[in-house]
């Protein structure tokens, strides 16, 4: 049922400097950041258009009334917990879990044209799969969920996480286990300017208005 599935998404607090560094070189800090923002509004946009719940964790911790001065006081927030990228992802879907959802995806903040029906579809194989992810171009992965029931946390162990082996070697900890994640289509996160070109052109791809109507503002896609 709809109402037991929850989409976590992480969030930073918008920060020149701190956000999107990899595109900033390519577009400049200024607008790297706007750029973040409206990745964020785009991928909040999607999932409210869902019957989802939404589950937003944002870093850093003490962050939580800025974000929401930002993004409004109606949505769930969490800050994040841990230390590495693998700590905080488990300890988001454990607390989803304890929350009472039986299955969870969790997916990054910079996928602002990513379409509901990847969503759904993950939703779907988690109805007869313990497990699911969505690889990356680059090597990593978008989307990761589990039932509350298949919950593995050891699965974040372990990971050189930013490196082109994070996919493979998370693959490596399913199988380790004994568990066989369904493969989601690949989709790519927006992290450079040649990125930027790509939105809109997949007929698959979800609106991205808020991005879109930045980039077509400032002249960086047509």
């Amino acid at each position: 049922m709809t109402k037991n599935n929850a989409v976590i998404t992480f969030i930073k607090s918008p920060e020149k400097g701190r956000v999107k560094t990899r595109l900033a070189k390519g577009v400049g800090e200024k607008a790297a950041l706007a750029l973040y923002q409206y990745f964020v509004m785009d991928v909040l946009d999607m999932v409210r258009s869902t019957p989802w719940a939404l589950r937003v964790y944002y870093h850093p911790e003490k962050s939580g009334r800025r974000i929401r001065s930002w993004l409004g006081n109606d949505l769930d927030l969490f800050p994040q917990a841990g230390t590495t990228l693998g700590d905080k992802m488990q300890n988001a879907l454990a607390e989803t879990f304890a929350a009472g959802y039986e299955r969870a995806v969790l997916i990054g903040s910079d996928l602002p044209d990513l379409p509901p029906d990847i969503i759904d579809t993950a939703f779907n194989a988690l109805n007869s799969s313990d497990a699911v992810i969505g690889p990356s171009p680059d090597g990593g992965f978008y989307l990761i969920g589990f039932t509350a029931k298949g919950f593995i946390p050891e699965i974040f162990n372990h990971i050189p996480w930013g490196t082109h082996h994070v996919f493979d070697l998370t693959q490596n900890n399913f199988s380790g286990h004994g568990v066989s994640p369904v493969c989601l289509p690949v989709w790519r996160d927006i992290d450079t300017k040649a990125d930027l070109q790509l939105l809109g052109i997949d007929p698959a791809s979800g609106p991205a208005m808020h991005t879109i109507r930045y980039l077509q503002k400032k002249g960086l896609i047509f």
